[in-house]
């Protein structure tokens, strides 16, 4: 953290006589976590800017081995405190998360607040740092606020407020957004700006940038179920477009975006898409013209129209498209 932010919070710290006393005190788990809990055995979790430790301890009591980092020496005091009295342990870890590295992946990973209050220079720090931290299959939860209209201020003592494309990203490609949700508040102290958007995401690996060669597989499998001979129609059509009819023209845009299998963390225009579509191929050392061939047959109306205006998802192997969760 910087000298600023190291002497605000600090100050806030020493002027608390008690955890409920921070402003950022809160008696509940951050939103999502409950439900995380309910979907996943506990493994590790890291809890950065841990600040009053509910979370920790929730998570703790829930059998997770917790992780709660803080800068301030205060902030792991209440966590520990906390963690006692409920009967729990957790390991209390004094570092910035921008200097700070793990030594083994997390299973989660927590920002309830830490990010809107750091120095933008320190965000490409604090990006590498999650991402090193978070396990292949992890799960990362990030409470942040959103200006309540455009070009809202942020208030003397902050937080930044950030647009959700924007949180989107500064994520992207590595992260993709599972579940996003929000609440309003109309009004707070001047000193903070006034009234927020308090917005909670919960991101997971973009399994079609880790896994390039298994997505693509996955197409080809559900492709063979479907009793489409992609190999054959892809040869018979050489360099031209293989004969395919789409039910829309953005119908590649909804494939490769955020609603599907989220190659752009954005819904792109048909043209913006095949190119998007093309530049990934690439990176991946995948021939861009063979893939293109087989999304359109993927999309195509005359090859079974899996992944059309209406996915068949229950007759589909692309197990990385984000329509799983409604399976």
């Amino acid at each position: 953290m910087g000298t600023d932010e190291l002497k605000t919070f600090m100050a806030t710290y020493d002027w608390a006589k008690t955890w409920r006393d921070l402003p950022w005190a809160h008696d509940e788990p951050t939103l999502f976590l409950a439900e995380l809990c309910a979907k996943r055995k506990p493994g590790r979790v890291l809890d950065i800017g841990c600040g009053a430790g509910t979370d920790s301890v929730y998570l703790a009591q829930r059998g997770w081995e917790v992780t709660a980092l803080d800068f301030i020496p205060r902030a792991l005091e209440f966590t520990a405190a906390r963690a006692r009295e409920a009967g729990v342990a957790v390991t209390a870890v004094q570092a910035d998360i921008t200097a700070w590295q793990a030594d083994r992946p997390y299973d989660l990973v927590l920002d309830h607040g830490l990010l809107h209050n750091l120095d933008p220079q320190r965000h490409a720090a604090y990006r590498q740092a999650v991402l090193t931290a978070l396990a292949g299959e992890g799960d990362f939860i990030l409470l942040h606020w959103h200006p309540r209209f455009p070009g809202q201020g942020n208030g003397r003592m902050g937080p930044r407020r950030v647009a959700r494309e924007d949180i989107l990203a500064f994520f992207a490609p590595e992260l993709q957004e599972r579940l996003h949700a929000r609440e309003e508040f109309e009004d707070l102290p001047d000193i903070v700006g006034g009234g927020m958007t308090q917005a909670y995401y919960w991101f997971q690996r973009n399994q079609a940038q880790q896994q390039p060669a298994a997505l693509i597989a996955q197409v080809q499998a559900t492709l063979q179920r479907h009793k489409v001979d992609a190999a054959n129609l892809i040869s018979a059509a050489g360099d031209a477009p293989v004969a395919a009819r789409l039910a829309t023209p953005d119908l590649l845009s909804r494939l490769i975006g955020p609603g599907r299998i989220g190659i752009s963390h954005q819904l792109l225009e048909p043209a913006a898409a095949a190119q998007r579509l093309r530049e990934w191929s690439a990176q991946a050392g995948l021939d861009p013209h063979h893939v293109e061939q087989l999304f359109r047959l993927f999309m195509s109306a005359d090859h079974g129209d899996i992944c059309g205006a209406a996915p068949k998802c229950t007759q589909c192997e692309v197990r990385f498209c984000k329509r799983l969760r409604y399976r």
